[in-house]
């Protein structure tokens, strides 16, 4: 009994170690700012200048079909009803690469092209928000990706920092550099 408790002991100081270490992992994404969270969530965005017109941005990543264009290769991304692109609309998301990750996302928020909020329904970042920003600058377009996810528990805690936020940093860069090669090459 003395050696699993020791065990068990040695097992939540290792745990409590490695969270209290991987608060100072971050990635250049972390956005530390009450703007976008104020109950303990974290911000993660991403955000890329592009020579296009906003409304070119927009139109991209509210259609079905373009959308798709932009995804690393393995993601499947449909909308359904209602349609057209809307609040209500409701995005499923499947991503098919070393393991399969489903969830779906509902349009919360729309204001042609300069922002879209949806919330996550259901899967790892279930209650969380994604959020697409545009503002015109003076060579281009804006677009800012950003996600305000509160993982609960401590597995889903250690996915997130140990596997989870390297995955979503490098798709999203992928999806931005996409969209970019689209919008500047045609």
């Amino acid at each position: 009994m003395c050696a699993n408790h020791l065990r068990n002991c040695l097992y939540l100081v290792t745990v409590t170690v490695l969270l209290i270490a991987l608060q100072g992992c971050s990635t250049r994404y972390i956005v530390p700012s009450p703007e976008y969270t104020d109950d303990g969530s974290e911000a993660n965005q991403h955000s890329r200048l592009i020579d296009a017109p906003r409304h070119r941005l927009f139109q991209i990543i509210t259609d079905e079909t373009q959308f798709r264009q932009i995804c690393p290769e393995g993601t499947i991304v449909g909308h359904e009803d209602p349609l057209p692109y809307q609040v209500g609309t409701v995005i499923r998301t499947t991503i098919d690469h070393i393991f399969t990750l489903n969830w779906q996302t509902q349009v919360v928020e729309i204001t042609p092209n300069r922002k879209i909020r949806l919330r996550f329904l259901d899967g790892f970042f279930a209650g969380g928000t994604e959020l697409w920003e545009l503002r015109q600058e003076d060579r281009g377009t804006r677009i800012s990706h950003t996600i305000i996810v509160n993982p609960k528990g401590l597995i889903r805690t250690l996915i997130w920092h140990l596997k989870v936020r390297g995955k979503h940093d490098r798709m999203v860069e992928i999806v931005l550099d996409n969209l970019q090669t689209l919008c500047e090459t045609s």
